[in-house]
């Protein structure tokens, strides 16, 4: 009798078993993991290569690619079916002329780092909650600065935090911010039915309410993918829209705000500051106002760490390997990329 993954073979006219080629740092625990999820994998470890240096015979044989970074191209890897991203971003991705056939399934690591994005979210929002950026201030002069009214806080509890995209960090960030009594507020691109609803203590809104959740959020976060349709959402017009006294947090992407913009609405104290992971240009340029606002402790300036955890690798092992073993059975697989959609 055929095994299921004969049987698997012989549906997609296939002669040989899976041929993976990875270039994420997994351990060998986690390739153990892979093997277990789809038996008689044929595994080829090229930790953080590039495509140009990966054997061109062992890549003309790969079925799927695990990509940490750089993609090979479909003539050099012409049996290809899937690509499983190491990160979330597919902003780049999704334009690589690999996909351009239709041919080749993309998927992301969404979700991996929503645990320490929401603890990351949470982090700066008291931060700036707390004027901590001022009492830093204060320590590295070395000098006490006995101004009380400066340092009122504002309290989280009965705030409203406005969230720019509800996936899978947007919903940890909700669950964090509601344990602090918070209310929320999620734009989503679709709007979810009685049935599938799991957040109760969440309003959803739609594309074209977006001004009434900038109106009403003490804080709003940027947690969307960057498409053409949110790409600079957050513009002049749209800060405009926001309370003095509200701060803005992206964990997003860089571009879905209009940054010289921000950084003109918090000099001119239009909105009271920002914390900013992500930027349109990384590193951040020298040159840009938003280094002068962080001196001036409004600002609160990270370089794109909000996603890093210990538990990465692990994580994206337990992702592949499910991914694995839907994709040998025939399943739909876990953060497939609608690529009309850009993600």
């Amino acid at each position: 009798m055929s095994t299921w993954l004969e049987l698997l073979y012989l549906a997609h006219g296939m002669t040989r078993p899976l041929t993976i080629v990875s270039t994420g740092p997994f351990s060998a625990d986690s390739i153990a993991l892979f093997e277990q999820s789809a038996p008689g994998i044929r595994f080829h470890p090229f930790p953080k290569a590039t495509p140009d240096e990966i054997p061109a015979d062992v890549l003309a044989t790969a079925d799927v690619y695990y990509a940490y970074g750089e993609l090979p191209s479909r003539a050099a890897a012409p049996k290809l079916r899937w690509v499983q991203m190491h990160w979330a971003g597919v902003d780049s991705a999704i334009h690589d002329p690999l996909f351009a056939s239709g041919e080749v399934i993309l998927t992301t690591g969404a979700g991996i780092h929503a645990v320490n994005v929401g603890e990351y979210t949470l982090m700066m929002m008291l931060a700036l909650a707390h004027r901590l950026p001022m009492a830093f201030k204060m320590m590295q002069a070395g000098a006490w600065r006995d101004d009380r009214a400066a340092f009122m806080p504002m309290e989280l509890r009965g705030a409203t935090l406005g969230l720019i995209g509800y996936g899978q960090i947007g919903r940890a960030v909700a669950r964090l911010a509601r344990a602090f009594g918070m209310r929320v507020i999620a734009l989503r691109k679709r709007i979810p039915t009685e049935d599938e609803r799991h957040d109760e203590d969440v309003t959803f809104i739609r594309r074209d309410q977006l001004p009434m959740l900038l109106a009403q959020s003490d804080f709003v976060v940027v947690a969307a993918p960057l498409t053409p349709e949110t790409r600079r959402l957050l513009d002049a017009g749209a800060l405009g829209q926001m309370k003095p006294t509200a701060f803005l947090i992206n964990v997003g992407r860089g571009a879905v705000v209009d940054e010289q913009a921000l950084a003109s609405a918090i000099a001119e104290g239009r909105i009271a500051g920002a914390a900013l992971d992500v930027f349109e240009q990384e590193p951040l340029p020298d040159d840009s106002p938003l280094w002068r606002l962080a001196a001036e402790y409004r600002v609160v300036l990270t370089p794109h760490i909000a996603g890093q955890t210990p538990h990465y690798e692990a994580r994206a092992a337990a992702l592949f390997a499910e991914n694995l073993r839907r994709f040998s059975r025939g399943q739909p697989l876990i953060n497939q990329v609608d690529f009309s959609q850009g993600y």
